[in-house]
């Protein structure tokens, strides 16, 4: 996958891991048994110039598939599963003063989510993408259901200055959303990037974090980063600066926050789904979950909460 795509009408390029996660989202939207349902995620699709083959509706039984597809479509059942879960958490988290999504993409929350708070959304990510964002949903019609600041920042940097810029109070509670942010920054960055919530978090504060697991030292190591670099476009040199990254647990609960990791697996379970592709047998799927719980990509999800 190339690491960034062209918009039809210009305007810079967009993520291309973010195009493929709404991808995923519109796919997932299509299902029956839809865990999520995403009206502007096959928009952002529509509206790239971009040579991928991208699915954005599940297939019809016994229906042919691309080769490139097949992948995407087995992903969009550990991102559906994902974003659910996520929903479900900001939906419980009535107290909570301000939303802040860190490494956003092309997330749509603050469209489609009704919510029992009013909190205002601070979507952290790159220009480039949030500028295709709005345009997307402006040349729709969309309207967001809650005050929202689109804030172009890099967050493998310091971010905490345009944060407060923006209106952010860190002396009321947050619901931070770190969502396949972690597994594409360095080790340091990653680091920093918890560091800092943890200094910008009052009591009554809420983290939902997808960790990035560690890359084992070992013969198959050189295989995973191979693999890895292939579906996301990232230079195995790059991958191998994530080879130990911190855990979100241990360092959130040293700063006294109670913290629960999640695996895909469990995750998966709960929603009554199998990580398998589509038409898999049930035996695939639990393989699949047991390879998402080693994946570089999926390591679960952290809940953490400030008393």
């Amino acid at each position: 996958m190339t690491a960034a795509t062209k918009p039809t009408g210009g305007g810079g390029e967009v993520n291309a891991t973010a195009l493929a996660v709404a991808a995923c989202r519109a796919v997932e939207t299509t299902r029956p048994d839809a865990l999520v349902l995403d009206p502007f995620a096959s928009a952002f699709v529509a509206a790239a110039s971009t040579t991928l083959d991208l699915p954005t509706r599940w297939p019809a039984p016994g229906e042919d598939v691309s080769p490139f597809q097949q992948p995407l479509l087995h992903a969009s059942v550990y991102i559906g599963v994902r974003t659910r879960f996520i929903d479900d958490v900001m939906a419980d988290e009535a107290d909570v003063q301000q939303v802040v999504i860190l490494g956003a993409g092309l997330d749509t929350r603050a469209y489609r989510l009704t919510l029992a708070h009013h909190a205002p959304f601070f979507e952290l990510d790159d220009a480039a993408t949030l500028e295709f964002k709005q345009g997307v949903l402006e040349a729709g019609g969309a309207q967001p259901l809650r005050e929202r600041h689109p804030l172009p920042v890099d967050v493998s940097i310091a971010w905490d200055a345009p944060l407060r810029a923006q209106g952010f109070d860190a002396d009321e509670p947050t619901l931070w959303i770190v969502e396949g942010l972690l597994p594409y920054l360095s080790a340091e960055a990653q680091h920093a990037v918890l560091s800092t919530i943890v200094s910008l978090s009052a009591v009554g504060s809420t983290a939902v974090i997808e960790r990035a697991v560690p890359l084992p030292a070992g013969p198959e190591l050189d295989e995973k980063l191979r693999a890895f670099s292939a579906q996301t476009g990232l230079p195995v040199s790059d991958l191998l600066a994530r080879a130990n990254p911190p855990d979100p647990v241990a360092m959130l609960r040293e700063a006294g926050w109670v913290a629960e990791a999640h695996s895909p697996r469990e995750l998966a379970a709960r929603y009554g789904r199998h990580l398998g592709a589509p038409g898999a047998p049930e035996q695939e799927g639990e393989r699949a979950e047991r390879d998402a719980d080693s994946s570089p990509s999926r390591g679960g999800i952290v809940v953490a909460r400030l008393l």
